[in-house]
């Protein structure tokens, strides 16, 4: 059985590892991270009525916010995005972690 400090110190390193890959998520944005916040936010509201399994609205909120749209819209597929309500629910989820 592993002794007090040997499970801190298992959890400092858990902990750190974490927030490596956090920042690695982070740093690989095409985007500000305030920006991918306002497009789930966009995309919630206009998912109301489903989804058209294309990426017509996430394209629409980039281009509506002047943002790189091929560079993104490839993030996101690297991502799980395939679609506007994948980027919600795989995207989005990512980002929360």
């Amino acid at each position: 059985m592993p002794s007090q400090s040997e499970k801190e110190k298992r959890k400092e390193l858990l902990n750190r590892f974490k927030k490596e890959e956090e920042n690695k998520f982070l740093d690989s944005l095409p985007i500000d991270k305030q920006k991918f916040q306002e497009l789930f936010h966009f995309l919630d509201q206009e998912l109301e009525a489903g989804c058209n399994h294309d990426l017509r609205l996430t394209e629409k909120y980039l281009n509506s916010n002047n943002l790189p749209i091929n560079k993104t819209l490839d993030w996101l597929r690297e991502n799980g995005g395939y679609c506007d309500c994948e980027v919600l629910f795989n995207v989005e989820e990512k980002s929360e972690d």
